[in-house]
């Protein structure tokens, strides 16, 4: 069975950071990272002036790309976990088609109370902050040049997406929830990340790899491995295919 692996950036990042999947997913998985304005190829764009706006145009990339004859996967790492339960409720209301499985990485539940407002600090205190997290390379810090390009990006993300409230939806979504999350986040130390299950009708299951927040990098080929293992589910694969994968 083939399927399509949509994926969403954490705040400030550019979809780019899955490329380096390609060499480690099956050939039956087809990965599509979902490009946000103002980075990446599309560093020219301007930001987006409301959350809405992202939704509506991260929604319409995936519209473009879902085949009916093929099942479909959300990946979101951070801002892009909670980007991806978005869009997995967009699908199921516009077109009556739902992820397969969801993957919510490296952030709290929907409903949860966040402990920090990082989008109100001063620059060099937002920039603090990013270091504590890790997984950033340290010469952007060093270059004045990269510092003005990527904290404006990286503070609207973060006020677009802690000012969104995530009300409650009509109904759940109908697909199991796997949620990843690295051991030494500070990000979700304080969260309990079981109550994803609030979200889905089915089940939800919590994996931890070592590492910090930025563990889908560090940990790329384990977290590969996690969602091979998990779309071998007798549910989702076939038996002649549920080898190969």
């Amino acid at each position: 069975m083939k399927f399509k692996l949509f994926c969403l950036p954490y705040a400030g990042g550019s979809a780019t950071v899955y490329h380096r999947w390609k060499r480690y997913l099956h050939e039956d998985i087809e990965i599509h990272p979902l490009e946000l304005a103002a980075r990446g190829r599309r560093m020219a764009e301007s930001h987006y002036l409301s959350m809405h706006e992202m939704l509506e145009d991260l929604y319409s990339q995936l519209e473009s790309s879902i085949e009916d004859d093929i099942p479909f996967l959300l990946f979101g790492h951070s801002m892009g976990a909670l980007i991806a339960y978005e869009l997995a409720h967009m699908t199921k209301q516009r077109l009556k088609r739902e992820p397969a499985h969801l993957f919510v990485s490296g952030t709290y539940p929907p409903h949860a109370k966040k402990n920090n407002v990082l989008h109100l600090l001063s620059d060099e205190r937002l920039q603090q902050e990013i270091k504590q997290f890790g997984g950033t390379e340290e010469e952007l810090f060093e270059r004045e040049e990269l510092i003005q390009l990527f904290l404006p990006v990286l503070r609207r993300d973060l006020e677009l997406i802690e000012t969104h409230a995530f009300t409650s939806k009509p109904d759940l979504i109908h697909c199991d929830i796997s949620v990843l999350n690295g051991i030494d986040d500070p990000a979700t130390e304080d969260y309990v990340l079981s109550e994803w299950a609030r979200y889905s009708s089915k089940s939800c299951q919590v994996y931890s790899f070592q590492g910090g927040h930025f563990f889908i990098n560090e940990q790329t080929e384990q977290v590969v491995s996690l969602i091979h293992q998990v779309l071998c589910n007798p549910v989702l694969c076939s038996p002649e295919r549920s080898r190969g994968l």
